[in-house]
């Protein structure tokens, strides 16, 4: 994608359904999900708890890390045939699902590694495998780099690309053509005006008629931006940044564990991109699958394969 092109990234990340969903697992659009009595919670070194559902039972452990804007909930049809041989735990990261997060604490891919390190010593998980979706596969590699792979068995990561900004040589980013001056520049925009950056979204996702009901002086288009005026996006945006600034490129060649791959085909944001090679190649002991039919979160829109598929790796592997 050309850095000029008017299609930028935010336009093609998700739909309108999409971005609502996201904004309300963010905290951003309501007041966020009710109480869940099945979620237990440890709290991390500065005070945050973070809201963890367990299931099951067996060694090794396995611990499913969603992607930015999701939650534990995204995992749960996996997770529930993952447990039936396996103790399983999904968390909610900091500022997603019931996660609500603390006043004037940043959220940074260096804290959800940090979180995640704290989630197992509270666990008392010994050596766990660590499965990680978009934002949830950087954390678990932030994990990899700052920890090390003592307390690891196995690792998938899911749709996702060691680095997602693009340059001229390396071109598995985002769309293939998403350069960390353009999210950066974006991010940089959303700090200045979340509302006008949110609305571009929703109304380059919508159809005429929605559009006009998104105008400045249409109801919905009021009450979305009074509403959205009053949230705090800040930690979110770091979160944002961290992730625009990741480069796990020299972490995979150096991986003693064992690996596992799934792309969607159809990915929103990697779809034609040559990403299976590149794993293949940067990792040659990985296995790697491409879902020919799945977008961007091929766990959701195939649980029962991705389970099997993962339960069959673990007892590989393992």
């Amino acid at each position: 994608m050309d850095p000029g092109s008017s299609d930028d990234p935010l336009r093609r990340i998700a739909g309108v359904a999409g971005l609502l969903r996201a904004l309300r697992n963010l905290h951003l659009l309501g007041h966020g999900p009710s109480h869940d009595r099945h979620l237990q919670h440890f709290e991390a070194d500065d005070g945050q708890a973070i809201p963890v559902r367990m299931l099951g039972a067996g060694d090794p452990p396995v611990v499913l890390v969603h992607g930015l804007g999701c939650s534990h909930r995204h995992w749960m049809p996996v997770a529930r045939r993952l447990a039936k041989r396996h103790r399983v735990l999904a968390w909610d990261a900091r500022g997603h699902g019931h996660c609500q997060p603390l006043p004037d604490r940043p959220i940074t891919l260096s804290r959800l590694a940090g979180d995640l390190a704290q989630m197992l010593d509270h666990f008392e998980l010994e050596r766990a495998a660590l499965v990680g979706h978009s934002m949830g596969a950087l954390a678990v590699l932030r994990y990899l780099q700052d920890h090390g792979t003592s307390r690891v068995a196995a690792i998938a990561l899911v749709d996702q690309s060691p680095r997602i900004v693009t340059d001229d040589s390396w071109r598995l980013g985002m769309f293939g053509g998403c350069s960390a001056p353009m999210l950066l520049g974006l991010i940089a925009g959303a700090r200045r005006n979340f509302v006008d950056t949110v609305l571009h979204e929703l109304e380059g996702s919508s159809g005429q008629w929605l559009r006009r009901r998104l105008a400045a002086d249409a109801t919905l288009g009021r009450w979305l931006r009074r509403w959205l005026g009053h949230v705090d996006v800040s930690a979110l945006l770091d979160l944002a940044e961290s992730l625009a600034l990741a480069d796990f490129r020299p972490l995979l060649p150096r991986l003693d564990v064992p690996l596992c791959v799934v792309l969607g085909a159809r990915s929103a944001h990697y779809r034609g991109l040559p990403l299976d090679t590149y794993y293949r190649q940067a990792v040659p002991h990985a296995a790697v699958s491409v879902y020919e039919r799945a977008g961007h979160s091929p766990h959701v829109s195939e649980p029962g394969r991705f389970a099997d598929q993962l339960l069959a790796f673990l007892e590989d592997h393992l």
